[in-house]
């Protein structure tokens, strides 16, 4: 009961001034993740793969349960795929806290208000309300 007391509290801490933040950091990760999604779309293809075949071969890596159809070559290309992936990463990360940092928060404030909102309604609908309108004004 202490838990959901401390909840409902900190829901109404959140101001609409943080939510709107929230948002602008939210859709910029958002839009940073898509292009960073290309980018590895293009990785994955160049190393000789389609999506859909790195995505079962990763699949099958990640689950001890199932059996791999992967052919040597397959499991080459995908773990070249996986490396050069594995480097971006560090600047993804950077470039994410940028965006998060410019829109006025900083990633542990980001971090906190992700939690948050993920644990109230209340505060999922505020925010659904905002992106809404937010794209509404990109469109």
């Amino acid at each position: 009961m202490l838990g959901s007391l401390m909840l409902s509290a900190r829901e109404q801490s959140v101001s609409d001034s943080e939510l709107n933040q929230f948002a602008d950091a939210y859709i910029k990760v958002q839009k940073r993740n898509q292009v960073a999604q290309q980018e590895m779309m293009v990785i994955i293809e160049a190393e000789g793969l389609k999506m859909e075949r790195f995505g079962e071969i990763q699949e099958a890596e990640m689950d001890p349960n199932k059996e791999s159809d992967a052919t040597p070559d397959e499991v080459k290309k995908h773990a070249k795929a996986l490396a050069k992936m594995e480097k971006m990463q560090p600047e993804l990360e950077k470039k994410a806290i940028q965006e998060i940092e410019s829109a006025g928060l900083t990633f542990d404030q980001y971090k906190t208000l992700a939690t948050t909102i993920q644990g109230e309604k209340d505060l999922q609908q505020r925010l659904q309300t905002i992106l809404v309108e937010r794209q509404r004004q990109e469109n």
